[in-house]
């Protein structure tokens, strides 16, 4: 039970944060993999809103379903500027799907993958 001079501190929740990991808000090119319910190899591209050490939201049109295994490709761009994109490639799985219409030509939908 909250006093009603910590009122505000409970509706906000401000104790220990639920992520473990730092999110980074990082906006590039993302390229992903996956196998249908059919076994069919399936594709897709996007880009990635944030990523962590466990993580990312990949903004896409085109999304695997939830639970899915999916390779992602995560090109990190100039770090350090010398040698140009980074690809880093992991494996993970679909944690949720968000089906959002776009907003004045932008993506907002995508889906969450923990590796």
């Amino acid at each position: 039970m909250c006093s009603q001079r910590d009122w505000w501190g409970c509706m906000l929740n401000l104790g220990q944060p639920a992520r473990k990991t730092l999110r980074f808000l990082l906006q590039t090119a993302v390229t992903f993999w996956w196998t249908n319910g059919n076994g069919e190899p399936r594709q897709g591209e996007g880009r990635s809103r944030d990523v962590s050490e466990h993580g990312a939201f990949v903004f896409a049109t085109s999304c695997p379903p939830v639970g899915a295994s999916v390779v992602v490709k995560i090109d990190l761009e100039g770090i350090p500027d010398e040698i140009g994109r980074l690809p880093v490639e992991v494996e993970g799985e679909v944690l949720r799907v968000e089906q959002c219409p776009a907003e004045r030509g932008m993506l907002t939908g995508g889906f969450a993958v923990q590796y």
